[in-house]
């Protein structure tokens, strides 16, 4: 009987019983980019996403006057080379908003290896015409920009 009352009362799709998967202390100077980090924070030198118990950078918060983050280390965190995208034409407030496994641009820029495990699929870029593709991730798992 107490079963029959749990599974009336869990949402129509999820596991009662699941437990998640906890990814511990984030990086330093890491904020978790789904419990509302922002680089407007100015101790946020990266966002990062919990991805199956581990954290995944999705974004560096370079700011103006500020050396990199990963200044002499190759080029990214581990010593990676950075996706950079063409922000030519940005703007602010597209609607509607994304929703998994679309993300914002910003979550490509980082890692190709790690882009692609964040969750997102495909990345967009706000502009005044809308939401356009800038980067997706293919079959298997690698980022591609788009041309």
């Amino acid at each position: 009987m107490a079963g029959a009352a749990l599974a009336a009362l869990a949402p129509a799709g999820c596991d009662p019983l699941a437990e998640p998967q906890l990814c511990g202390e984030i990086p330093e100077g890491g904020c978790p980019i789904g419990r509302g980090g922002t680089c407007d924070d100015p101790v946020c030198r990266a966002l990062h996403d919990c991805v199956e118990g581990a954290w995944t950078a999705v974004t560096r918060c370079d700011r103006p006057g500020e050396p990199s983050s990963d200044a002499g280390a190759g080029g990214g965190p581990d010593g990676c080379e950075v996706v950079t995208l063409d922000h030519t034409g940005e703007a602010s407030r597209c609607t509607p908003a994304l929703q998994q496994p679309d993300c914002p641009a910003e979550a490509a820029e980082t890692c190709p290896e790690s882009a692609c495990r964040t969750g997102c699929i495909d990345f967009f870029l706000c502009t005044d015409e809308g939401w356009r593709g800038v980067a997706y991730c293919d079959e298997q798992g690698q980022l591609t920009v788009a041309p």
